[in-house]
Parts: structure tokens; C-alpha cells; sequence
């Protein structure tokens, strides 16, 4: 499937899950990086949906329950909820044999209004707002490996430079020390090596940001 026809299927599937899943569309927002790259960027492939709930540690097992029950025998689980009810990870089958990725996701905290807006796409549900999608991505890079979160912040920063502002102090609320250790690791071979399976992005731009990143840290110290 192409990107276009894949982001015609994620759309798809959103409008059918908002207009037959209102506890989905109530207590969660449409986060990841499809929402921002449909609606903001254009800058790379994202082949699932990710939703997040607005309230902390909230049990996502009633939404998992409301999207069966909407959509007898669509969704196959494929990571099950643990005994907190914090996730699920599935396979949703829309009309015409396609199927996406859709994960449900507990948030460790609450999320303010002003960082969801609504969805440009799709009436009627928000998605994250373009400033915590940047914030999460800084997050992420001391949190997990993957080069793809350095894509992204070149790409909100290149598109809307006086976020780069913002970005700068969100880095400086990381730990120096661990953000250091995470960037400095990403050696330009294994960036490249991280990015070979994505042919929609480029080695480029996350070298580009790997630098920025510790050029500010620089600055700090």
C-alpha cells in the first residue's frame, strides 16, 4: 500500500472509530506522529494510530471493550492490557481487507487542554498540538533509540523555526548527563543503520538535529 492510500486508510479508520466509539473519542486523543504528519508536516510515513487517554493512569480495558463491541470480530489483539489496564496494541480490519495498527495507551499524567487541538481531518476528536508533539519527541530521545525521533524535531523546527525556542528549553529540562550519552551514541553509522528500512525520510535530517541537540547542550555546560 502506498503512503497516500495509507493515510486514506488511518483516516478511514479514525472516522469510523470516532462516530461508533464516543468513550474513545471522550476520554482519548489522537497522539503519534500520524496525526502530526497528516495534519502539520508531510515529512514521513506513519502506519498506525496511536491514541492516548487525557487522564493519568486510567484503565483503557472499558475502550478496548467499546471497540470490540462496535466492531465484532475487526480488531485482533495482538498485546493485551496488563493487570492495570495501562495498554493494548491491535490489528483493526476496515472495509475492503485492509488493516491497520492501533494502540491505546494510558498517560503518566494528566494532559492540559491547551496541549490537544482539534483535529483538522476529523471532526470531532483532538489530536496532540504540534508544541507537546516536540516536547514528547525531545523526551523521547533520552528515553528510546530511534533515529526517527530526530527526524521528527528537524522536521517541526525546519517547518516552524521559531519553535526552535521552545525546543531549546525543553532540552534543558532533560537530564544533561543522559541526553549527552543518548546523542553521542548515535554514531552517523548508526543513524543510517537505524533509518535503512525507511526510505521516506532522511539520513540527513537526523544527523542535522543529532548535532543541534548537542551543540545546546554545549551551550549549558
Amino acid at each position: 500500500m502506498t503512503y497516500s492510500r495509507f493515510s486514506q486508510a488511518l483516516e478511514e479508520a479514525l472516522r469510523l472509530l470516532v462516530k461508533r466509539c464516543p468513550r474513545l473519542v471522550r476520554l482519548c486523543y489522537w497522539a503519534g506522529t500520524s496525526c502530526i504528519s497528516m495534519e502539520e508536516l508531510q515529512h514521513r510515513q506513519s502506519f498506525d494510530l496511536d491514541f492516548h487517554t487525557r487522564k493519568a493512569l486510567m484503565d483503557v480495558r472499558p475502550i478496548l471493550a467499546e471497540i470490540r463491541k462496535a466492531f465484532p470480530g475487526k480488531l485482533t489483539v495482538v498485546q493485551a492490557p496488563d493487570e492495570f489496564g495501562s495498554g493494548f496494541r491491535g490489528l483493526f480490519k476496515l472495509p475492503g481487507h485492509r488493516t491497520i495498527a492501533l494502540e491505546v495507551l494510558s498517560n503518566y499524567e494528566d494532559v492540559a487542554q491547551h496541549d490537544l487541538v482539534p483535529s483538522s481531518r476529523v471532526r470531532g476528536i483532538h489530536r496532540v498540538s504540534l508544541a507537546r508533539y516536540l516536547a514528547d519527541k525531545i523526551q523521547c530521545v533520552a528515553e528510546r533509540s530511534e533515529a526517527r525521533d530526530l527526524v521528527d524535531i528537524r522536521a517541526v523546527i525546519r517547518r516552524y523555526p521559531a519553535m526552535k525556542a521552545a525546543a531549546h528549553k525543553w532540552l534543558g529540562e532533560q537530564d544533561g548527563l543522559l541526553m549527552a550519552e543518548r546523542l553521542t551514541g548515535w554514531t552517523d553509522k548508526a543513524i543510517r543503520e537505524d533509518l535503512e528500512a525507511y526510505k521516506d525520510v532522511r539520513v540527513g535530517d537526523a544527523l542535522e538535529a543529532r548535532d543541534m541537540l548537542l551543540e545546546w547542550l554545549k551551550e549549558r555546560s
